[in-house]
């Protein structure tokens, strides 16, 4: 590997997101360390792992070894779970042993906000730059890597998809990949990278542009490193790749306390909101947004307008909904007299049935059905969205019609190519398993499902306005 500033910034990155082995280091029985071995473990890691531990003994089924030199077998990526002061002799054995890279659990450096965090943060840069190995974090949770079974967490899902999240906050990540993975979707590489101190937020971008497993590239980002080179390689990215960014710290208190977890400096939200749009990058504001993005640029297929087919709700709620839809820049235009007809036509009875969009979908399965898939046939119409309110009804239980109305959706969304998206919402505690099973449902159908119609309506409307400022819908 290069030295000092010829370091090619993404060498190694291979190693870490694939190694073949996995050292970790301070694992003792009833320590951190113990956890990584056993998320390894439960992730199915097919290669060696050797715990570290200079008490010896035995680990999970493991032989514990007392020193990284006492390995016979090369490592391509240490975990280090030991105390700060201990680092730079563990670089050291690093570089000996041709560590290709160090991940760090380790804290006590540059977020400390104390000198001697700052400087011994600088030593074990400079050393692992002399010695061939690069740093990720410290401060941080690591890899979550499932193509080859490198995880932080026990409880991931061990299979892999097409998203990228690029993570400063370890807490953070684990948060989003739990609740991404209620809904769908699948990682390709996750990483939470903490201080920064060698291996940033610019290296992660340049490589996940290159990476064939990735699709789409998400970030929870506190600050940037090098803000001239974090422009360069997004506008690279975002020319190949949709990339969606959550930018934290954007108040002073914020960028305060993003300077005190991961020593980063925040930056001005408004030269924060002019990179990213300038890339052509998506900008969202809370955690739940990125999710809600995965999801829309994951599953929802191609929209080519903004004309609304709204369902379900019903009473207030699809007062709210329309309003929710109307605000986002969609319209909701009235149901044709050629529609119209169509729908009567699959009734005994029109007896006080009144047909405007949103319209509630009510009726038999067998009519229900007819009806959603005439609408969603309809040239007039671009998309549908689904409205499910959980609490809203007087009378118990209406689980009944949450299920019809779950079976029309999933039945008629294969017979049409029009995008349809559902939005499930409940303040209902003691219908959260039948909500949970409902959302399962949609997602196993892969249509997109939200928690409420704003924000259903917020996504589309982001991902349209990603689309149109490339030259046109979301072919």
């Amino acid at each position: 590997m290069a030295t000092g500033a010829n370091v090619k910034r993404t060498e190694h990155l291979d190693a870490a997101f694939a190694p073949g082995s996995v050292a970790v280091i301070g694992a003792g029985p009833a320590t951190a360390g113990r956890f990584y071995v056993e998320s390894l473990q439960a992730s199915g890691f097919a290669g060696p792992i050797y715990p570290v531990h200079p008490d010896g003994g035995q680990l999970l089924g493991l032989p514990i070894y007392r020193s990284l030199g006492d390995i016979a077998g090369p490592v391509d990526l240490a975990i280090s779970c030991i105390p700060a002061r201990l680092v730079p002799g563990l670089v050291r054995e690093c570089a000996a042993k041709r560590v290709k890279a160090l991940s760090m659990f380790t804290s006590g450096f540059s977020e400390t906000g104390r000198e001697t965090g700052r400087a011994l943060e600088d030593e074990i840069v400079r050393m692992a730059r002399e010695g061939g190995v690069r740093l990720i974090g410290p401060n941080c949770m690591g890899i979550y890597s499932p193509r080859c079974g490198v995880s932080f967490v026990p409880d991931f899902p061990r299979n892999a998809g097409g998203v990228a999240l690029v993570c400063q906050s370890g807490g953070n990540a684990i948060y989003l990949v739990r609740l991404a993975a209620e809904r769908g979707i699948r990682f390709s590489k996750v990483i939470s990278y903490g201080n920064a101190c060698d291996v940033n937020e610019s290296d992660l971008f340049e490589y996940l542009a290159e990476d064939g497993d990735t699709s789409l590239v998400t970030a929870y980002i506190e600050g940037v490193k090098d803000g001239g080179r974090f422009q360069e390689v997004l506008g690279r990215l975002a020319a190949r790749k949709p990339v969606v960014v959550l930018k934290s710290g954007t108040t002073t208190e914020g960028a305060r306390t993003a300077s005190s977890h991961t020593s980063s400096m925040a930056g001005s939200d408004r030269v924060w909101s002019a990179v990213l749009d300038g890339a052509g990058a998506v900008r969202v504001d809370t955690l739940y947004q990125l999710v809600d993005m995965m999801v829309t640029f994951q599953f929802l297929r191609p929209v080519k307008g903004r004309r609304v087919a709204m369902v379900g709700g019903g009473g207030g709620a699809s007062v709210l909904a329309t309003d929710a839809c109307v605000s986002a820049g969609f319209s909701l235009p009235a149901i044709p007299s050629d529609v119209s007809r169509a729908m009567r036509s699959k009734l005994d009875s029109d007896a006080g049935l009144i047909l405007t969009n949103p319209i509630e979908l009510n009726l038999s399965p067998e009519v229900t059905h007819a009806m959603a898939r005439t609408m969603l046939q309809h040239e007039g119409f671009d998309l549908m969205l689904a409205n499910c309110v959980f609490g809203q009804h007087p009378w118990t239980p209406f689980d009944v019609w949450f299920d019809l109305f779950c079976d029309t959706i999933v039945r008629v969304y294969p017979e049409v190519d029009k995008p349809v998206a559902v939005a499930i919402e409940s303040v209902l505690t003691n219908q959260e398993q039948h909500f949970a099973a409902l959302r399962r449902r949609y997602v196993e159908a892969r249509v997109p499902v939200y928690y409420s119609m704003a924000d259903a309506c917020l996504a589309v409307d982001r991902y349209l306005r990603y689309h149109e400022a490339r030259g046109g819908a979301s072919e």
